[in-house]
């Protein structure tokens, strides 16, 4: 993992002049620079804060332009004028910022950004650095303030961001082919904002004089340049836990989620700004006898290196708790955990076993994991007591329910009803199981599930919902399923945290034979957060042993030997990760012995 470079990394001497760093632009992006925004078009239903408190740059305008996303009217602006003489694509640097409007979590929707009136991309609100792709355009916006509040606190930066949960200010990229613009003339940028509920979010475009001096564009170049990197691997960001409100052929009104199908893949696609997903309908939602169409639209929608898709359903048991089931090619089924069909039962005499499950899903010959989730929840625990390593290779650690790591995880614990039903407890009861987070979701927005149109409760996340990450050598279907499959993998509350935990020198996943008599378990971490890192926890056995303070930086490094541990008897470490903002991420164990 590489840190950004920062104001003199250039040649590590003097700091590049704006036309310096024009050039270095142009030549890594292959792109034409057209810097910052001209005149405003229309305002439409934005507003413009009336002081300078709200950026991130030292030198500011009054043109600090917020668009809620519930905004009727969109803004128009003017960039500045393109060059006559144009080389590969075009390129705009703009100053972008997203926040949340209110200290409690709100709907989350899309920002759709157009230029000329072709839509280039679409975006949502993040807490973080994010990069979106359209067909042919690419927004990538570096997060470089970030303001957050104390968990149900709020924060006043301007006249016109005020009770705010989060904030994020930096600059942003947005590439586009250049027969979209006209040589010699500004280019027409238009955003518009659709929620299907009324929301607080907004979305803020602001002039900044002398933008190349006042900001750090090589974060940006960074996004642009490749994906964060583990050793060999590179890290992709995925939410394998959706659900859509189709039921049959029927497109809404029937299922516990929202949206079609159709509209939940492009969500994710698009301003989710996922690297991979999936589709966890419920199995009662599936037409049995149009199985293998509803699985055939992961592989409809997969674009090898862009965006990967498992076919994936949910077993629904009220009995036995709920398992996710992915697949990693064609050809598998889905199975009712109720052997009437229709919805789930509370009967045991009429539901399907796991074991029923497992035997259904092997006879397809398709290789395929199953997930248990929030198995501590009120409603819907789940029986650790019925496991099986073959196939229930991970557990969901959080979603929109909370965390199921532990009995009382603050604040976003799942439940206080079961204490002996969570992620620690199945570690203890001697489970090799991977974590992973994903959404849950059922609002019709995959890597974004948000409170009010959720019909769960226990909401205290406002930027993404919980996903998961894999280390891989390419982003296709079958890499990302098998680096899931071998427990390559590690969980975060929704942003794009880069974590690397080893334990003597093996990555997470790994299981090791017994160490040799003199040698001891070491574990090492390496993170990169998306906000200053507040405390590092490994995790032995299911109980902390080791707490090292994070201090508020974004870059960690963790070095510790176990010594209180005997070399002959097995183990498992992981490692969590917490921040200032409460984010998280955790890592999946290692096992010795």
């Amino acid at each position: 993992m590489t840190t950004p470079m920062d104001a003199y990394s250039g040649d590590g001497r003097a700091r590049r002049t704006q036309p310096e760093i024009k050039q270095l632009i142009e030549s890594r992006l292959a792109a034409t620079l057209v810097l910052g925004l001209g005149e405003m078009g229309d305002t439409g239903d934005a507003r413009c804060a009336g002081d300078r408190i709200s950026g991130y740059a030292e030198r500011h305008t009054y043109g600090e332009w917020l668009l809620p996303l519930s905004a009727k009217r969109g803004m128009r602006w003017q960039t500045q004028a393109v060059p006559e003489s144009t080389r590969g694509k075009v390129a705009f640097y703009l100053s972008l910022a997203f926040g949340n409007g209110s200290p409690l979590p709100q709907p989350s929707g899309q920002f759709d950004v157009f230029v000329n009136d072709r839509l280039a991309v679409s975006c949502r609100v993040v807490n973080h650095s994010q990069i979106w792709r359209g067909e042919e355009c690419v927004l990538a916006f570096a997060a470089n303030r970030l303001e957050s509040a104390a968990p149900f606190g709020s924060l006043t930066l301007s006249s016109i961001i005020r009770d705010e949960a989060f904030a994020t200010f930096g600059p942003a990229l947005l590439v586009v082919p250049s027969d979209w613009v006209s040589p010699g003339a500004p280019t027409e940028l238009r955003v518009e904002a659709r929620c299907p509920v009324e929301s607080t979010r907004w979305l803020q475009l602001d002039q900044i004089p002398g933008m190349l001096n006042q900001t750090n564009i090589y974060q940006v170049l960074a996004l642009l340049d490749r994906r964060p990197r583990i050793g060999n691997w590179d890290v992709c960001f995925g939410d394998i836990h959706t659900h859509s409100g189709q039921v049959l052929e029927e497109n809404e009104g029937k299922g516990c989620g929202l949206g079609s199908r159709r509209e939940n893949y492009e969500y994710a696609l698009g301003p989710g700004g996922l690297d991979f997903y999936a589709l966890t309908d419920h199995e009662w939602q599936v037409d049995p006898a149009k199985v293998a169409e509803y699985l055939a639209l992961a592989l409809e929608y997969e674009q090898p290196g862009r965006f990967a898709c498992l076919p994936a359903f949910e077993f629904t048991s009220l009995v036995y708790g709920h398992r996710n089931v992915y697949f990693r090619g064609p050809g598998g089924t889905v199975v009712n955990a109720n052997r009437t069909g229709g919805r789930p039962i509370l009967q045991p005499a009429d539901s399907t076993t796991p074991e029923e499950l497992w035997a259904a899903l092997q006879a397809t010959g398709v290789p395929f994991m199953t997930v248990p989730h929030h198995p501590s929840s009120t409603s819907h625990p789940c029986n650790l007591g019925i496991f099986n390593e073959a196939f229930d290779r991970l557990i969901e650690v959080y979603s929109v329910w909370g965390s199921s790591e532990y009995y009382g995880d603050f604040p976003r614990g799942v439940s206080d009803r079961y204490r002996t039903l969570d992620v620690r407890e199945a570690i203890q009861r001697g489970h090799r199981v991977g974590l992973i987070a994903s959404a849950d979701g059922h609002d019709g927005h995959p890597g974004n599930a948000q409170g009010p149109i959720v019909k769960h409760h226990h909401q205290f996340h406002f930027c993404g919902s919980g996903r998961a990450a894999v280390l891989t050598n390419e982003l296709t279907r079958e890499s990302v399923f098998d680096a899931l499959h071998a427990r390559r993998c590690y969980a975060t509350t929704g942003t794009p945290i880069v974590l690397d935990a080893r334990v003597n020198g093996h990555v997470m996943g790994s299981h090791l034979p017994s160490l040799p008599p003199g040698e001891r378990p070491r574990v090492a971490m390496h993170c990169l957060g998306t906000n200053g890192i507040d405390h590092v926890r490994v995790v032995r056995d299911g109980q902390i042993v080791h707490t090292a303070p994070g201090h508020g930086q974004f870059e960690m490094n963790l070095e510790w030997e176990d010594r209180l541990v005997t070399t002959d008897s097995p183990h498992s470490y992981y490692v969590r990760v917490v921040q200032i903002d409460r984010e998280s991420a955790w890592s999946s164990p290692v096992w010795i012995g």
